[in-house]
């Protein structure tokens, strides 16, 4: 499924967090935005997830106008943020069932549970959520991303808090998960990470997207340097 976002901008009081943001990602492909904290990464994947709206712009899934129409999309797209967007009283068990519930998941008990087992929560299935750990939030939050097979995958920081197994594992996924021709998007500050699991690299700074190159046309210590000039060279027009 495609995602087409044109001239995406927000604006918050008298500041510019996104500025003029137009990106397409085509099935098959995974996107992966690099940019500091403060760059304006969160909030431009809550836009494309439809939990934001934009000051300007247009947003297209398909064919569909996700900004008009945004419950029409939502069951196509599969998101993790900064927050939780679950239930913290109940266990991950009941937020799964309750979230696979409204999608219409077939077979919703053994979906939870394999979902629980593959992220590693099988030890806390009964436990609630408001419990967990940054680590075992951000694992339930890959789960729930997943859970009723979407065709977009709009990930936010999704290695932040994780262990090197878990952060293994989240690699695996994605790469699986583009396999199966699904949309992804990445937001990280880790090159590393980030050239393992992407196919297009692009940064944000100050709100604004630069479109880097395609995997297989650059290598990971030339994308290092190049990210770390633009900030420098970003910090240096501050001073």
């Amino acid at each position: 499924m495609r995602l087409n976002a044109s001239q995406i901008t927000k604006i918050i009081g008298h500041r510019t967090i996104v500025k003029d943001v137009t990106l397409s990602i085509n099935p098959g492909e995974i996107v992966v935005i690099f940019g500091p904290n403060g760059a304006g990464k969160t909030t431009l994947i809550k836009i494309l997830s439809t939990l934001l709206r934009p000051t300007s712009g247009k947003l297209k899934i398909e064919n569909t106008d996700a900004i008009a129409d945004y419950l029409q999309v939502r069951h196509t797209l599969g998101v993790i943020v900064h927050e939780q967007l679950a239930y913290p009283v109940l266990t991950p068990y009941e937020n799964l069932k309750f979230f696979g519930q409204m999608y219409d998941v077939e077979d919703i008990e053994t979906r939870c549970n394999t979902l629980l087992d593959e992220v590693g929560l099988n030890r806390f299935i009964h436990e609630p959520v408001h419990t967990f750990s940054r680590g075992m939030t951000q694992r339930f939050m890959i789960a729930k991303a997943l859970l009723h097979n979407p065709s977009i995958l709009l990930l936010d920081e999704p290695f932040s808090g994780l262990d090197a197994s878990a952060k293994q594992f989240v690699t695996d996924r994605i790469t699986q998960e583009q396999q199966n021709d699904k949309s992804v998007v990445v937001t990280t500050h880790n090159i590393e990470l980030g050239y393992i699991v992407g196919t297009r690299f692009l940064f944000m700074i100050n709100g604004e997207l630069e479109e880097i190159a395609h995997k297989n046309t650059i290598e990971q210590d030339t994308l290092q340097q190049m990210y770390e000039e633009r900030l420098i060279d970003t910090v240096q027009k501050r001073l």
